[in-house]
């Protein structure tokens, strides 16, 4: 019985933690109606609807897929930031970048917090790992409209969208 409770208190806090998600809860996403399907076979897929948040219409720092970070690209047309050093962006970066912020320069911190902290934001790295530590630094600075890309250049290209050498 003892194994039965404790078994029960995992599921339960694993379904909890599925269903605070913070960016479904800030932002009015669908993923924590998805918590119902915890015990599916297979995860579910979201199917877009025209009532869903789309990147740009919330205030609370966003992780967004490559698909995604298009559309916001497209639609809303944000500042976007390339945080990778001079020879990353060289290689291949997102025709849309606005604007190069070296994540490794002394500087970094400094040149971010001039920027307007109204306007629309889209950062990338390679990884997704540098752009969303940036995340949380530019919410702390009183960003108020900031998204990255989930997994960074990398995903754009496996997504299938065109970089610019």
């Amino acid at each position: 019985m003892k194994i039965f409770i404790a078994a029960l208190l995992v599921v339960s806090a694993a379904a909890m933690a599925r269903a605070l998600d913070l960016d479904a809860i800030f932002c009015g996403g669908a993923k924590a109606a998805g918590a119902a399907s915890l015990f599916a076979a297979a995860p579910e897929t979201p199917q877009p609807s025209a009532s869903d948040p789309k990147p740009g219409n919330c205030d609370f720092p966003v992780e967004i897929k490559p698909d995604e970070a298009h559309y916001f690209i497209e639609a809303k047309k944000p500042i976007v930031i390339d945080i990778r050093t001079p020879e990353e962006y060289a290689a291949g970066h997102l025709e849309a970048v606005s604007m190069t912020l070296d994540y490794y320069a002394p500087d970094f911190k400094d040149r971010l917090a001039k920027l307007d902290k109204k306007a629309k934001y889209l950062i990338y790295c390679r990884s997704g790992h540098r752009s969303g530590i940036t995340l949380g630094i530019m919410k702390n600075m009183g960003f108020t409209d900031i998204h990255h890309i989930e997994g960074g250049i990398n995903a754009w290209i496996a997504a299938g969208w065109p970089v610019v050498k």
